[in-house]
Formats: structure tokens, C-alpha cells, sequence
């Protein structure tokens, strides 16, 4: 599991324009993984992080923790 760093995801968001909703329906992630990377309990599959990076318009790199 990777870790979306909370900061960097809702920066992308913001940069984006859109609400969570948009963001749920544009990436195909559901409302309760969404819920989960705005509240910071943030290991989910990296399959989702995939969509929700291609959804927001970003790499990967730019919302995740790589150590």
C-alpha cells in the first residue's frame, strides 16, 4: 500500500477545480476511499491512487509519500 500525503492531495484537488463529487464520478473511486484520503487515514491500494492522480490531473509522484 502507498500512503497519499493529505497536503499534497488536497492541493492537487484545489488546483483542479472540483468538488469530491466530480472528483468520485471523473475517477471511478468511491465516496468512502475519498472520505478517507481527506481524512488522513490515507493507505489505499495503488490502483486507486492511479485514478484518483489521473482524475486530478497529476503524477502519482505528486500526491504520494516516497521515502
Amino acid at each position: 500500500m502507498l500512503r497519499i500525503n493529505h497536503d499534497k492531495f488536497l492541493i492537487a484537488l484545489a488546483k483542479s477545480g472540483m468538488t469530491t463529487t466530480e472528483l468520485k464520478i471523473k475517477s471511478g473511486v468511491g465516496r468512502n476511499t475519498i472520505s478517507k484520503v481527506i481524512n488522513e487515514d490515507t493507505l489505499i491500494r495503488p490502483a486507486l491512487i492511479g485514478k484518483l492522480a489521473k482524475a486530478l490531473n497529476v503524477d502519482v509522484e505528486q500526491i504520494v509519500d516516497i521515502k
